[in-house]
C-alpha cells in the first residue's frame, strides 16, 4: 500500500515497552522524521478483555509518548487502501514527514484526484 500511494516504507514491527512488556507495534515511521504508529488490528485476536485492556495501555502509553498512532483491521486496509493511505499521509505531514523526493504513487485513485 504505500509504495503504491507514494509514501515512505514504515518498520515493521517495531518493539515498544508497555508497563515492563515488550509489545510490537505494526508500522511506525519514526525513520522518517514523524513519530507515527500504525496498527492493524484482527477482530478475533483483539476482542478478548486481556488484549483489549493491553490496547488501551498500548494507547494511552502512546499518547503520553506523543506518538501519533492509527489502527486499522484488515477489511479497512484491503476494501478502502486509498482513504488508509490518505489517512496515515495527513498524519504523517502533521508529525513532521517531509515528502520531497518520494516516491510518485501509481494508485488509481491518485489519478484522479
Amino acid at each position: 500500500m504505500e509504495d503504491k500511494h507514494g509514501l515512505p516504507r514504515g518498520e515493521r514491527q517495531t518493539p515498544f515497552q508497555v508497563d515492563g512488556k515488550t509489545l510490537w507495534e505494526d508500522v511506525t515511521y519514526d525513520v522518517h522524521g514523524a513519530p507515527v504508529t500504525v496498527r492493524l488490528d484482527g477482530r478475533a485476536s483483539h476482542a478478548t478483555a486481556g488484549v483489549a485492556f493491553r490496547d488501551r495501555r498500548r494507547d494511552n502509553a502512546a499518547e503520553l509518548a506523543g506518538r501519533a498512532r492509527l489502527v486499522y483491521g484488515w477489511r479497512d486496509v484491503h476494501t478502502m487502501p486509498c482513504a488508509v493511505a490518505a489517512e496515515v499521509r495527513q498524519i504523517l505531514l502533521r508529525e513532521g514527514w517531509n515528502p520531497e523526493g518520494s516516491r510518485e504513487p501509481t494508485c488509481r485513485c491518485a489519478q484522479v484526484s
